[in-house]
C-alpha cells in the first residue's frame, strides 16, 4: 500500500488516540480535507493490511483502534466515550480455551457496555 497524504493523516490521529473512533469522528478531526468515502477505503485497507482492528457496539458503528494483542474497553452507550483499561484475565481464561476447547489462542479484545458516571449524573437531573 502506497503512502499517500491522506493515509498519512488519518494514521496519525491514531497516534495520538487510544481508543476506538469512529470514521464521522476521523472525518470531524480531519476538518472535511477528505471526503468520508476515502477515510472509510482507507481505513478498511488499514484493517485489512493489520495496521488497524475495528470493533462493532450495539449502536452498529464501527470503530477502529490501533494495535495487535489485546484490548479491554469500556464503552458509554449514552454519551458513546470509550475507556481502555488493562485489568485482565486472559492467561486463566487462554489456558481454559486452550485445555478444554483445543484453540490456540492469538488475541482477544473484551468490551463492556455501560452508562459513564456523567451520563448517569445528567440522567438524575
Amino acid at each position: 500500500m502506497r503512502s499517500t497524504k491522506a493515509r498519512r493523516d488519518i494514521l496519525n490521529i491514531f497516534q495520538n488516540e487510544d481508543v476506538p473512533l469512529s470514521a464521522d469522528y476521523i472525518y470531524e478531526l480531519l476538518n472535511g480535507e477528505y471526503d468520508k468515502s476515502t477515510i472509510y477505503r482507507n481505513l478498511k485497507n488499514f484493517e485489512k493490511n493489520g495496521k488497524l482492528r475495528s470493533i462493532v457496539f450495539s449502536d452498529k458503528i464501527t470503530y477502529f483502534y490501533k494495535g495487535s494483542g489485546h484490548f479491554h474497553f469500556i464503552y458509554c452507550v449514552r454519551c458513546k466515550k470509550f475507556e481502555r483499561f488493562n485489568l485482565c484475565y486472559s492467561e486463566t481464561i487462554s489456558k481454559f480455551i486452550t485445555d478444554t476447547l483445543g484453540y490456540e489462542v492469538l488475541g482477544h479484545t473484551l468490551y463492556f457496555e455501560g452508562i459513564c458516571k456523567n451520563c448517569q449524573e445528567e440522567m438524575k437531573k
